[in-house]
């Protein structure tokens, strides 16, 4: 048994030995692959080379924590490897959806509005002539709020409306009123959200690290504005890719910040496991993980444990890993990275609408205080207009109707755009 021992320690060791004398050029690098890839797409190289090129990224990726490379994709013009959808993919599909219902609560409110407008106007005590003039500007400026569409703009005019509805003593529309309208914030308060967000360089950048295990020069430097974090995310990035060299340019960088040291000596101890130094790797990864506790780091303890026989350590870290819920049998069989995360995103709360809503409020308190309209005092002509009669009598079954036709077509005119 002694034998067997000594016998499979000196083949570990040879191993090892073979594996620090390799030169840095044998391993794999998705980075090189893709320059080869890139320039040979430029000089227009016959297919074959175009063929072979995609293959070595796609080998080269195999021993690389790296898990999709939608370059390929964008180089070569076609579907080369599938990238799963992320949540840049679901945040459009679902404002894609919220347009529609957006424009039809819209349209509930507008009709809602105008109904209320001309009613109330039509019931003041004043002469025939100032209730027409009266009710040319208040519907003319309720169209001109819709169509300009100024936000803070129609919450007050809604909320003008809302009280007008209140005093003319209709609080079920008043209700339906102001449920709509709160609804409509909601819609709005996630559409900005996710509006900003997807023009956000940090939340792409956090998206591609997540998804793909990297991220572009020109992305990291637009994301980090301290020089020192864009330059140890590049090396961690070009160190994904298989740019082992790029190691060299941490010897520059000095954080105080214990996060941060922990990247740089976990990057070199990545560099060293993947050269076969795996009793220097595994100096680096202890440091790591002693300057700031990191899972990525105890995997990757636990890969070098594994590699250098310490089985009875590595089970030990596999059991501690799996208690976390890291499933270690799904990550890469080479040490993981640790990239930067980008400054915090902030969610913002459209407020100007609340003070849109709070100014039409007051204006709708101080107009019914000097002009008091009288329910039953109304020319009857007032009942021809199509959905008065249902309106003065609380019902909003037509209004309802009418704003899920213009759902149904938004939601058709959209299919038919984005098909085309």
């Amino acid at each position: 048994m002694k034998v067997v021992k000594t016998l499979l320690l000196a083949f570990v060791l040879c191993f090892s030995l073979l594996g620090r004398a390799l030169p840095e050029t044998t391993i794999p690098s998705v980075y090189n692959s893709l320059q080869k890839l890139e320039n040979d797409l430029k000089n227009g190289k016959p297919k074959t080379v175009i063929i072979s090129d995609l293959s070595l990224v796609k080998e080269a990726k195999k021993n690389l924590p790296v898990s999709f490379v939608p370059e390929l994709n964008y180089l070569v013009g076609t579907e080369v490897e599938k990238v799963p959808t992320t949540e840049i993919t679901l945040m459009k599909k679902l404002l894609y959806y919220l347009y529609p219902v957006e424009a039809a609560l819209n349209v509930f409110l507008f009709v809602l509005l105008f109904y209320t407008l001309v009613f109330y106007v039509q019931s003041l005590s004043v002469s025939p002539f100032i209730k027409k003039f009266a009710t040319i500007i208040s519907v003319t400026f309720l169209a001109f709020s819709f169509i300009v569409y100024y936000p803070p703009l129609v919450y007050a005019v809604t909320a003008f409306g809302f009280i007008l509805l209140f005093l003319l003593k209709k609080k079920r529309l008043a209700i339906y009123s102001l449920a709509a309208l709160l609804f409509l914030l909601t819609l709005q308060t996630i559409n900005e959200n996710f509006s900003s967000r997807l023009k956000s360089e940090k939340f792409s950048y956090s998206v591609k690290v997540k998804r793909d295990g990297y991220a572009p020069d020109y992305l990291i430097d637009r994301v980090f504005s301290e020089k020192k974090d864009s330059l140890l995310e590049k090396v961690t990035s070009h160190l994904a890719l298989g740019d082992l060299n790029s190691i060299s340019l941490l010897k520059q960088l000095e954080f105080q910040n214990p996060f941060r040291k922990a990247v740089v000596l976990n990057d070199y101890g990545y560099v060293s496991f993947l050269k076969g130094d795996y009793a220097r790797a595994l100096q680096f990864f202890e440091s790591s993980l002693k300057t700031y506790p990191l899972p990525e780091v105890e995997y990757n303890l636990y890969l070098t444990y594994s590699s250098l026989l310490n089985l009875e350590k590595a089970k030990i870290l596999k059991e501690k890993l799996l208690e976390k819920g890291i499933e270690v049998e799904k990550l890469p069989p080479v040490p993981v990275l640790v990239h930067l995360p980008a400054p915090d995103l902030e969610y913002t709360f459209p407020f100007r609408l609340l003070l849109g809503f709070a100014l039409g409020t007051l204006a709708g308190i101080v107009f019914s205080h000097f002009f008091v309209a009288t329910p039953g005092n109304f020319d009857p002509e007032l009942l021809l207009i199509p959905g008065m009669r249902a309106f003065i009598n609380s019902s909003v079954k037509h209004i309802i109707l009418l704003s899920g036709l213009i759902l149904i077509v938004n939601a058709i005119l959209g299919r038919i755009i984005c098909s085309v």
